[in-house]
């Protein structure tokens, strides 16, 4: 793993997509990986993976930072896991592996251990452990509403 430092806005779910996190009237900043996991889970194509092998009058619909910024585009295979699976033990097996999958790419910076559970009859808690290589840690905790199908919580513990 190489020392990367990152520097970012942080951003949240405000319950209708990302939102710029503010702090003291300004735009909070961040120096971490961790609104990667963010974009990865949400970021993407919910109907297919998406390529860079796109024609430039393809219909990209995903986030627009796969046509403008990313190698390896967000492809949201766990957003995409949770509107197929059943909040059980399978479902949840599913849907680490899912999150395992978006996340991929960022192990080359931060060890990242993955922990879904239940919170509710139609709730889940993804935990996401990032421990980057000067030791900091973090860890992410989102929610997931099923009966709503939305994200209704995301943030740093």
């Amino acid at each position: 793993m190489a020392a990367t430092i990152i520097a970012d806005l942080m951003i949240y779910e405000s319950g209708d997509g990302g939102e710029l996190s503010l702090k003291n009237d300004d735009l909070e900043a961040i120096s971490s990986i961790t609104n990667q996991v963010y974009l990865a889970f949400f970021g993407g194509n919910l109907e297919q993976d998406t390529s860079n092998l796109l024609d430039d009058l393809d219909d990209r619909l995903d986030w627009w930072g796969n046509d403008e910024l990313m190698d390896i585009p967000f492809n949201s295979s766990f957003e995409r896991t949770l509107g197929k699976v059943s909040l059980n033990s399978i479902g949840l097996r599913q849907l680490e592996n899912a999150a395992k999958e978006d996340l991929k790419y960022l192990t080359e910076y931060a060890d990242i251990i993955i922990t879904a559970s239940v919170e509710t009859v139609d709730r889940l808690s993804l935990i996401v452990d990032l421990i980057e290589p000067d030791n900091q840690s973090f860890k992410i905790k989102f929610v997931w509403d099923n009966l709503k199908s939305e994200l209704i919580e995301d943030r740093i513990l």
